[in-house]
């Protein structure tokens, strides 16, 4: 069952730019790209931490944020995985050592959820 929350005002997500909320104790990001606003859960799918803190910082643009403790690349709209576990807290490592860093875990999405604007108000559904 689905549940409407609202997240806040358009103007409280910078273009460009990816803020966290707290939605009903979930902790989602959220991103406003070129298409508008969109939102997936803060946490990287392999092992489960934030997406916005960490030993590698954050590091969002053109709508793709990496994860901070592995450097796996997605996108925020879609959750799409671009790259797999590409490195430790920022930094690369040699392609031969990615499945270790992995512990066999595949490549996972992010979970998304639908976002909706009225009136300037915005409102994510989990």
């Amino acid at each position: 069952m689905s549940n409407t929350v609202r997240i806040g005002r358009v103007q409280d997500f910078p273009a460009g730019e990816v803020t966290e909320v707290d939605v009903e104790g979930t902790k989602v990001l959220v991103a406003r790209d070129a298409e508008g606003l969109c939102a997936a859960r803060n946490k990287c799918p392999h092992l489960g931490l934030s997406l916005t803190s960490g030993p590698g910082g954050r590091t969002y643009a053109d709508g793709v944020i990496t994860c901070p403790w592995h450097n796996s690349r997605f996108v925020v709209r879609s959750g799409e995985n671009l790259d797999w576990v590409s490195g430790i807290a920022g930094r690369s490592v040699p392609s031969w050592s990615r499945k270790v860093i992995s512990a066999g875990r595949k490549p996972a999405p992010l979970t998304t959820f639908p976002v909706t604007v009225v009136d300037d108000e915005v409102f994510i559904e989990l």
